[in-house]
């Protein structure tokens, strides 16, 4: 972590300056005008749940690469390939650009910022009767005047003094994220021991726990700052070393197909486990706000919430696809291979043709089949800069074969094995008959059809595993 400056300070407390008179208002409320433990502990609890969806829309614009090392991070977006992208997008003239490869980190403050707020809500609603306290004037003042400096604060210091470029995406989500998990210790010990002292003490802290985090945002701190901030984010990205000249040969990847992947990859890996969060969603949140009594009409806004919740994670998951692949463009310039993405308008890689080797069809992909595109895999560099790439889906891969000098006998799909085929087909009607038995019929098993979407990820993979099956 770098050495504190003076420089650094100074702007460091003018931009938190906001965050910290919005914090006077609930330190106020203890001292002098007799807040209790539950109207604190909402207040924070859902400044927080604001916070998160704030710091997803503040991710985009984020200009600093993100860390190579998040395995410890509270988000996980290691399996997205969008977090190599380059380039940006302007999408409006008085907004910084957008980068796609911070896309990932704002879809995981979506299903991520569930579990945090999980985190919080549950040991405050074992001890406090959250509904009952969401009525409290105060409570919406002390929300309101709390978001209203974290808004302040991003729209002077973030965006007004330029501080998004100096940041990466991961920073930005991790503040908030690892700033809630230590708030909900913290909130829990304030309903056991509601004393004024207490209250002051906890509201205190609230308040470091934001500085450190304003300090780690410049780079500044110790080892609570360095916690907050994350692994450090001064990742470079090196520039792609195009050959002069113009392309002999380009090959756009085929759009729909592109789509069409995305789609069966949502519906086939992460969309079963999202069923199940926002599945999570929908029976918790009666069980926080209920009090051991939910009515009907919590039932419903909580079955809307986890329904919309639900779109959004699929709507995110494939649109991480579609922004890494479907503006692709192969050129051959010279000898060279160069990846161009038409989007961000910037060259993502190079290769020369000669090193181009282990290229196969990718058989399992149904998108290919049906629009009759083809996607290669081919391994480029040596040594520890060797890489396995993707290419396509193209819509004639036999020019693309030719154009770049792919050494690959046939583009030819080997045939599906048609009794695995069968097989995958009739176990997911066979699925499909027993959700309508449990869910419609008196015949269904005694176990609550609730417990159904729990189940989709571990019964999906009958089906997916036979289509796998099905390809030689």
């Amino acid at each position: 972590m770098a050495p504190t400056r003076d420089g650094d300070a100074q702007q460091t407390g003018i931009g938190f300056l906001p965050v910290l008179v919005a914090n006077v208002l609930p330190l106020a409320g203890v001292i002098w005008f007799g807040w209790d433990p539950e109207t604190l502990v909402a207040v924070y609890a859902l400044e927080l749940l604001v916070a998160l969806p704030l710091a997803g829309v503040k991710a985009l614009f984020a200009g600093t690469p993100p860390a190579a090392d998040r395995e410890n991070g509270v988000f996980d977006v290691a399996g997205s390939d969008l977090t190599a992208k380059r380039g940006s997008v302007t999408v409006h003239e008085r907004l910084p650009p957008i980068s796609p490869r911070n896309v990932p980190f704002a879809v995981a403050v979506v299903s991520g910022g569930v579990w945090v707020g999980f985190f919080v809500l549950a040991p405050v609603s074992a001890v406090v009767a959250v509904r009952e306290v969401l009525g409290r004037p105060a409570v919406l003042l002390g929300v309101v005047t709390l978001v209203a400096g974290q808004v302040v604060e991003t729209a002077t210091t973030y965006f007004g003094r330029g501080r998004y470029a100096t940041v990466s995406p991961y920073a930005v989500v991790e503040r908030p994220a690892r700033t809630g998990l230590l708030l909900s210790v913290f909130l829990f010990v304030v309903t056991l021991g509601g004393a004024t002292p207490v209250l002051v003490v906890f509201v205190i802290a609230k308040v470091l726990f934001e500085w450190s985090g304003a300090r780690a945002e410049r780079g500044v701190g110790g080892r609570l700052t360095g916690w907050l901030s994350g692994p450090d984010s001064d990742t470079t990205a090196d520039p792609v070393d195009v050959p002069p000249g113009d392309p002999s040969a380009t090959v756009d990847v085929d759009q729909r197909s592109v789509v069409a992947a995305a789609v069966w990859r949502v519906v086939s890996e992460t969309g079963p486990f999202s069923v199940v969060l926002a599945t999570f969603v929908w029976l918790g949140v009666p069980a926080f706000l209920g009090g051991g009594e939910p009515t009907p009409t919590l039932w419903f806004a909580s079955g809307l919430a986890g329904l919309a919740l639900l779109g959004l994670m699929l709507a995110g998951d494939v649109l991480e696809v579609v922004l890494a692949d479907g503006w692709e463009t192969y050129a051959r310039v010279g000898d060279r291979l160069v990846a161009y993405d038409r989007l961000t308008g910037e060259p993502q890689w190079t290769t020369p043709l000669g090193e181009l080797r282990d290229v196969t069809v990718v058989e399992t992909r149904p998108a290919d089949r049906y629009f009759g595109t083809r996607t290669f895999t081919a391994t480029t560099g040596w040594g520890e800069d060797a890489t396995e790439r993707t290419l396509g889906p193209v819509g004639d891969p036999e020019t693309f074969v030719e154009a770049f000098d792919l050494p690959v006998h046939s583009t030819d799909l080997s045939p599906l094995d048609r009794r695995f085929v069968g097989a995958a087909v009739g176990s997911l009607v066979l699925l499909v008959a027993g959700a309508v038995v449990v869910v419609a019929t008196p015949i269904g098993p005694s176990v609550s059809w609730v417990v159904l979407p729990m189940t989709l990820p571990l019964l999906g993979v009958v089906p997916v595993g036979l289509w796998k099956l099905a390809h030689p």
